[in-house]
This record gives structure tokens, C-alpha cells and sequence, in this order.
């Protein structure tokens, strides 16, 4: 085992943007030992590759990884105007090409202009819908020519030339309408029909899903083997073959490389966090086989569990154990940009009342459709938290290119990240009247989709472990046609946040004028900690005071528990002994309290890190 110090890391979302990951990543290594990684959507396929990488370490896993920004700026012709790899991997299925060539035809490789863009999709639209570009302009026509016809050119003066150009106004207004209606049409009944997403990821060697696959094997060292798994990164390369401790599948600190990736259960209304604490889910093989390739699919349906032969699932094949299932199968279900890509499907049972039997129920079969990670959390932070940590957790995020220097040029100049315990503390801004209507529009989608993650980056102890990377409008996202020189600047500015985290963490000094650093981050979440910890004691105290008395009184109830009864006389009698215990330690905290006159860790509304965060119970994501 290497003798690096261990690190985590967390990377955001952002489709093209993940170009800045790979370099950041490699820099990283170079330091630190990769023990936890995660992300949604494309900080989920660069979360994936580091995994990989580290397990690959020895086989020169991140010496590949550091030069994919490379491998992505070549184009097919050689030249700086060719399509990169990058624009190649995502390719239509022929039902959607049409609306695929509509969608990039405003795409620019450089810093786009917005004329230009509208002039190029107007004219792909009529150039990819031929028939219904004609028939709009016989419906504008046939609008058009009892107008026309209606004016007095005799009449003199201004007047009919002003009808003339209402007229022309008009028909091309119901011409634009028609053919609008006519590709909207077609897009309601082909991306449906292609898994709600115009690219399936899938076909040959050089498309998304085979490239990720492929990519991630040579990062592993595994490449003409079996598809890389959870269970291959739990018990670390070193560990002998097809053994994972039970302890690694129940508790992630005991795996040597913990890999999380989050996804969106459409479904269901919520996201899902890879890999699963039950594999409830079920897989239709041919699904699949149109998403994956052969050798993935294969590898699911040998390592499932059971082939199901009856019932509402019938011919449906249960998901692997989590330490079974390849790695791919997760990082393309959390990158499946709404529209853009297919969607996932996985099914299981649904419960529900049984409308034949009264008071009774029945299962049917239900598909799940999981779409991208970034829909609920694009920055999934809280991964890998812990009260007070025992190692760092990096987050990589990807902001607007807002408060650069003038003329920035120098890669340095695009990331940041905080110097003092005060930097960072405010909240984000979204232009809400910079886009008038549409940018109001805009801040409600960008507000429901990141406020949690929003919040979460302003909580001291989070928020000095972050480094932010600044994009122009026209770098990453959805820019699939980036031209190689500007992807070679991206990937160097993730360069650069890698060297500036480790200038604030692994340097025993701190660059000048910094307040930062892995003691002080430690420090932080100490005092973090220990003021919700005193909260939670004094919250324990004041409900058992309130309550000692009356029915619902905790300490008599563990002699006859009204359900979740403990497993033996022994752990009762320990479980009730540990209440005591802490209770009798709230005391002490009250005691402690009382005498200074505030709580030993907060003395007042400006002491302490702020802003004050909360301890809450949540369900586990």
C-alpha cells in the first residue's frame, strides 16, 4: 500500500466541462492516494476514471488519465477546424439525426455569436425538415395571398406599402410557426421512442458509452478483461481476485477505493446513489444491449443473481450485487443529460392496491427511468463528509467566469478558492435581469436544481476545502464543439486547481497572507462539530426533562418497546446504559454552560464559524 497521505474528492457536473477534471486529478495524485471519489453527470465519469487510475496506479493509470484532454482536442482531419473526439462521441441514432444536426448547428468552436447561431439553425431546420419547411410556406402562402390581394396600390401614399410589409411580416411569422410545429412534432414522437434522449450513447468504438467503457479499463490496467467493478475497487488491486470483505460491502471506510455516483430516478422523484444499499432493481437484457456494450451486458446478466420466471418481472434479470456490477453501468446512468442522451431504464415491483380484491394488494411491473445526476445535486459535497474528518475532502466546482482579472489569460487566473475562514461565505448570485424573462426562467431552474448544493458550499468547514473553476459562456456545457486549442486551456486550468489546492493543503506553508490549510480545516470542523454536537445534547436534555413523566417517557420504554425490539436482554440493558450515560453527559454540558454564562463553543452571535450549520436527520444520499 502506498505511503501518500489519503485524500477524497468531489467533482461537479457539466457535460464538456468535465475536460478540466482529468489534469486536476492527475496533480492530485501525484501527492495524495485517491481513498474516495464521487460526482453527478460528468464529475461522475471523472470520478470514475480516478477510481480507476488509482486502482491502475502501478500500471501507469494516471499517467493515461493525464493526457485524455489530448486524446479528446484530436479531429478527424488533423487540423484545429476538423471535429474533435470530443464532438464524436455523441452521435444520434438515425430516428433523431434530424434533430441532433438541428441542435449543434448553432454550436460554435469558439465564442459564439448569437446572429450567426439563429441565421445556422434557421437554415438547419429548413435544410433537415425539407417537407415541412414546404408545407409552411404553402400554409404561409395561403395566409399571405388573400392579404395581398386585398390591397389598393392605386390608392397612393404610404399606406399599401406599409400593408405590404404587415403582409410579408405575417407569412413569414405563420411560415417560422409552421415549421416549428412540424419539428416539435417530430420530436415529441422520436426522442420518447429513443429513450428521452436524441444520442443512446451506443455504437461503435469511438461513441460515448464504448469510449467511457474502454477508457476506463485502460486506466485500470484491465483492458481485454472483464468489465471493472465496485467490488475490484473495494479490495484494491493488491487483494486477491473475486474476494470483497463483508465489512467492505457494509462500511466504506473499509474499502481501499470508495466510488460514489449520483443519479436521478425520474421515476420516483429523487436521486439514487451509486452503489445501492439494496439491489431491488431489476434489468431487461435487450434495454440494456441498446444502451451497453455486448461485453457489459453479458457481464450483468451472468453475475445477476436470477433470471426471474414468473410474476409481473417475468423475463427480467435481478441487478448484481453491488460489488458485481460494472462500474460503466452507473456513470452512464448519472450522465444522461436530459434530452441530449437516453435515459436509463431499470424496473422493479410497484405495490398498489388491487382494484378486483377490496383491502388488498397487488404488484405490477414498473420502469424506472434514471436521468442525470445534476438534476438533483450536479455538486454532490456532502459525499464522504464526516464530523471531524480524518482526511481531506476536495471539492472541484465549476462556476461562471465572473471577477476575472482584465485580460486574463494566465490559467491561474480562471480558478480560485478561499484564503481565510471568511472567504466564500456568501451565497452565489444569479443574473435574474441580465436575461430579462428568459433569464428569470433561468434562475428558477438554476435554483431548484442547486440550492442544496448552493447552501451546503457556504458552511464553514466545506467551503475552504473547495476550488472553483471559472468558464466563459462559450467554454464546456453543452459547447460540444469546442475547438482544440480551447480545449487544451480548459484541461490547463484544471491543471492549476490541482497545484492550488495542494499549495493550500499539502505545503506546510500556505501561500502568503492564507489562513487556510489541512490544520486549520480541521480546526474549523472541531469547532463545527462540537457547537451542534452541544446542541444535540442540550435538545436530549430539555425532550427528557419534558417527558420523564408521561406515557411516552424513553427510559421505562425499553423494557416493553412498542416495535424495533432490541435483539437480545443484553443489548437492552447496554442501550439504556448509554442513554443514561448520555443524558448524564448533557448534564455536564448544562453544568459547563451555566457556569461560563454561553456554551463552551459558541459565546455569542459573532464567535465561532459561521454561518451556523445544523445537525439533522436525513435519509442517507
Amino acid at each position: 500500500m502506498s505511503e501518500r497521505p489519503e485524500c477524497d474528492l468531489v467533482m461537479k457536473g457539466g457535460i464538456a466541462s468535465g475536460i478540466v477534471y482529468p489534469r486536476a486529478i492527475a496533480r492530485l495524485a501525484a501527492h495524495y492516494r485517491l481513498r474516495s471519489v464521487g460526482g453527478a453527470s460528468a464529475g461522475a465519469i471523472a470520478a470514475a476514471a480516478a477510481a480507476a487510475a488509482e486502482y491502475g496506479r502501478d500500471r501507469g493509470g494516471f499517467e493515461r488519465l493525464e493526457v485524455l484532454p489530448d486524446l479528446l482536442a484530436q479531429t478527424d482531419d488533423g487540423t484545429e477546424h476538423g471535429a474533435t473526439r470530443l464532438f464524436r462521441l455523441f452521435r444520434p441514432q438515425p430516428s433523431t439525426a434530424r434533430l441532433y444536426r438541428l441542435l449543434v448547428a448553432g454550436l460554435m468552436p469558439e465564442q459564439p455569436r448569437w446572429s450567426l447561431a439563429c441565421v445556422r439553425w434557421f437554415v438547419a431546420a429548413v435544410r433537415n425538415f425539407p417537407l415541412a419547411a414546404l408545407a409552411s410556406l404553402v400554409v404561409a402562402a395561403l395566409v399571405l395571398a388573400p392579404l395581398v390581394s386585398r390591397i389598393d396600390y392605386g390608392a397612393g401614399g404610404a399606406l399599401p406599402w406599409f400593408a405590404s410589409a404587415a403582409a410579408i411580416v405575417l407569412g413569414l411569422l405563420a411560415f417560422a410557426i409552421g415549421l416549428a410545429a412540424c419539428i416539435v412534432g417530430h420530436a415529441l414522437r422520436a426522442i420518447p421512442a429513443n429513450g428521452y434522449g436524441l444520442c443512446s450513447g451506443l455504437g461503435d468504438a469511438d461513441t460515448l458509452t464504448p469510449w467511457l467503457h474502454a477508457t476506463l479499463q485502460s486506466l485500470a490496467g484491465l483492458e481485454g478483461g472483464r468489465p471493472l467493478r465496485f467490488g475490484d475497487l473495494w479490495r484494491g488491486h493488491d487483494a486477491a481476485p473475486d474476494y470483497v470483505a463483508e465489512s467492505a460491502r457494509l462500511h466504506a471506510e473499509e474499502r481501499a477505493i470508495d466510488l460514489r455516483l449520483m443519479t436521478t430516478a425520474l421515476s420516483h422523484g429523487r436521486p439514487y446513489s451509486f452503489p445501492l444499499d439494496s439491489e431491488a432493481f431489476c434489468f431487461d437484457a435487450d434495454e440494456m444491449r441498446a444502451l451497453f456494450p455486448a461485453s457489459v451486458v453479458d457481464a450483468l446478466v451472468a453475475d445477476s443473481p436470477e433470471r426471474i420466471e414468473h410474476g409481473e418481472l417475468r423475463g427480467r434479470y435481478r441487478l448484481p450485487a453491488m460489488e458485481d456490477l460494472p462500474v460503466i453501468v452507473p456513470v452512464r446512468m448519472s450522465l444522461a443529460f436530459p434530452l441530449l442522451l437516453s435515459a436509463v431504464p431499470l424496473w422493479r415491483t410497484r405495490m398498489g392496491p388491487d382494484p378486483g380484491r377490496r383491502g388488498a394488494w397487488i404488484g405490477t411491473a414498473e420502469r424506472v427511468w434514471f436521468s442525470d445526476g445534476g438534476i438533483c445535486s450536479n455538486f454532490p459535497i456532502h459525499y464522504f463528509d464526516a464530523l471531524v474528518p480524518s482526511r481531506p475532502t476536495f471539492g472541484i466546482n465549476l462556476v461562471d467566469a465572473e471577477y476575472l482579472p482584465a485580460q486574463a489569460q494566465d490559467p491561474a487566473d480562471f480558478v480560485w478558492m478561499p484564503d481565510h475562514n471568511g472567504s466564500g461565505a456568501t451565497t452565489r448570485t444569479v443574473p435574474v435581469e441580465r436575461g430579462g424573462v428568459l433569464g428569470f426562467l433561468g434562475a428558477i431552474i438554476t435554483t431548484m436544481q442547486a440550492w442544496t448544493d448552493s447552501m451546503q458550499l457556504a458552511i464553514p468547514g466545506y467551503r475552504d476545502r473547495v476550488v472553483a473553476v471559472r468558464l466563459r459562456a462559450s467554454e464546456g456545457g453543452l459547447n460540444l464543439r469546442m475547438a482544440p486549442a480551447l480545449i487544451h486551456r480548459i484541461a490547463t486550468r484544471g491543471a492549476s486547481a490541482g497545484e492550488l489546492l495542494l499549495a493550500h493543503y499539502a505545503r506546510r506553508d500556505p501561500p502568503p497572507g492564507s489562513v487556510t490549510g489541512w490544520r486549520n480545516h480541521r480546526w474549523v470542523r472541531y469547532r463545527v462539530a462540537m457547537r451542534v454536537l452541544g446542541e444535540a445534547l442540550a435538545a436530549l436534555r430539555e425532550a427528557e426533562s419534558l417527558t420523564a413523566d408521561g406515557d411516552a417517557a424513553l427510559q421505562p420504554m425499553h423494557a416493553d418497546p412498542p416495535s424495533y425490539d432490541f435483539a437480545s436482554e443484553r443489548q437492552r440493558e447496554a442501550a439504556l446504559r448509554a442513554y443514561r450515560e448520555l443524558l448524564a453527559l448533557a448534564e455536564r454540558y448544562a453544568a459547563m454552560r451555566d457556569e461560563l454564562g454561553y456554551p463552551p463553543f459558541d459565546h455569542g452571535p459573532h464567535d465561532g464559524p459561521r454561518p451556523r450549520p445544523e445537525l439533522r436527520i436525513r435519509p442517507p444520499l
